[in-house]
């Protein structure tokens, strides 16, 4: 079973998230705050971190990084921005921020699924790979 970091202050949006990951096998464990959801991951490294980047205590993008350094730099689980700020050059900022996938609020609930699903793959092969 996988374990899905979400950090995201839109109850409506963290419920339905948590709905559909749930539905579909896997464990999803919710933070409004970005520095309780960077505590529990420094504490049980997720499968991915499902990051908005509109965050009451942190900015995400800042959180992003942050996140990438404390789990591992290269090795640190996916980290998927999922956010209202589309503006120009937000999905580049967030790729050099080190996330790996940039989805643009609203979104497609089962598309968000299928790309979590391929990333937690890819990642699973790359740890394997590298034993």
């Amino acid at each position: 079973m996988s374990y899905i970091l979400l950090i995201e202050d839109n109850q409506a949006t963290a419920d339905m998230v948590v709905r559909i990951f749930s539905a579909a096998g896997h464990e999803v464990r919710h933070f409004i705050r970005g520095l309780d959801g960077a505590k529990v991951a420094r504490q049980a490294r997720p499968s991915v971190v499902l990051l908005d980047f509109n965050l009451p205590d942190v900015d995400g993008r800042t959180m992003a990084l942050v996140l990438k350094r404390q789990l591992g730099g290269r090795a640190a689980p996916p980290i998927v921005a999922v956010t209202a700020r589309t503006g120009d050059g937000e999905m580049q900022v967030a790729r050099a921020l080190g996330c790996d996938a940039f989805v643009p609020k609203p979104f497609v609930p089962e598309e968000l699924l299928k790309l979590v699903q391929e990333l937690i793959e890819h990642d699973v092969a790359k740890q394997s790979s590298a034993k």
